[in-house]
């Protein structure tokens, strides 16, 4: 079977954000503001800027694999890529005045839950071959950062009270939730897979086996994004689904590479049949 382009991929991680528009679970003001034209347009030049710096590689982010010996310990690196987003989340959040209905706390829960998760990963699971650059570390914060403020602004500001009537619908909001925690037991998972592949002062990398490396390359990738449909449509509003949208580009890309990257150093790697992040279909 031919390797199937990243269309399709990006086809795939859309279709449920039509399927929650056409279903009700995707909050729009009904009269957009400029703030939200505004918002609408970063997340296009995000998902442009996506697909031409790291699916045509004109400017792709530097790590782990892909990335030349850096001078940030990974460990240090890493964790201030995740812990940056989170803080500034909190900040954000407190500078609107801290709104603490039901679903303000949920939103704020999830939020900074997965970069949380992220940092504990950092600090207890990953096992790194290679530091991290510094141009890296600032540019992965930076990204993560403007989506922290972007969606704390978004669920918190611009849902007005509307957010209120948010938790109404509970089988919206269970849904959202058991897919955002299958995503981050997912994500969690293969993660302990992949440093478990690796014995202890060995930096040489392996196929990854085990779990959902038998269906995809980057099972990792599936669930990261699994988490943020979750968290999108638990919360609702459109400026959740503008944290999915832009993931959706950046991880088929990184994934389409990362496919790319075994076939070229592994004689025994899977042909192009193998699918890089959505089990069956991309």
């Amino acid at each position: 079977m031919a390797e199937r382009p990243l269309v399709v991929g990006l086809l795939t991680g859309m279709a449920p954000v039509l399927l929650a528009y056409l279903r009700g679970w995707l909050w729009l003001p009904e009269v957009l503001a400029w703030q939200d034209y505004s918002l609408l347009a970063l997340c296009a030049v995000v998902c442009i800027s996506n697909y031409f710096n790291e699916y045509l590689q004109w400017f792709p982010l530097q790590y782990s694999k892909f990335a030349p010996e850096g001078g940030v310990p990974a460990r240090l690196g890493w964790f201030l890529m995740y812990f940056s987003p989170a803080v500034l989340y909190l900040a954000t959040w407190y500078q609107l005045g801290a709104p603490s209905s039901g679903y303000d706390l949920m939103v704020v829960g999830l939020y900074t839950g997965h970069f949380v998760k992220r940092c504990l990963e950092t600090m207890f699971v990953h096992k790194y071959s290679k530091d991290c650059l510094l141009l890296t570390v600032i540019e992965i914060a930076a990204f993560y950062s403007l989506g922290a403020v972007v969606t704390s602004y978004s669920c918190h500001v611009l849902t007005g009270d509307h957010r209120l009537s948010f938790l109404d619908d509970s089988h919206r909001v269970m849904v959202g939730v058991a897919v955002y925690a299958l995503g981050q037991l997912t994500n969690l998972y293969h993660h302990v897979l992949l440093a478990g592949l690796r014995p202890a002062g060995s930096f040489r990398y392996v196929i990854p086996t085990g779990g959902l490396f038998s269906l995809i390359v980057c099972p990792q990738y599936f669930g990261e994004l699994l988490s943020w449909l979750g968290f999108a449509v638990a919360a609702h509003c459109y400026g959740a689904y503008l944290c999915y949208i832009p993931m959706i580009v950046y991880l088929c890309s990184r994934a389409h590479h990362t496919h790319r990257w075994y076939a070229t150093k592994f004689d025994n790697y899977p042909d192009t049949s193998t699918q890089k992040i959505w089990p069956l279909i991309y």
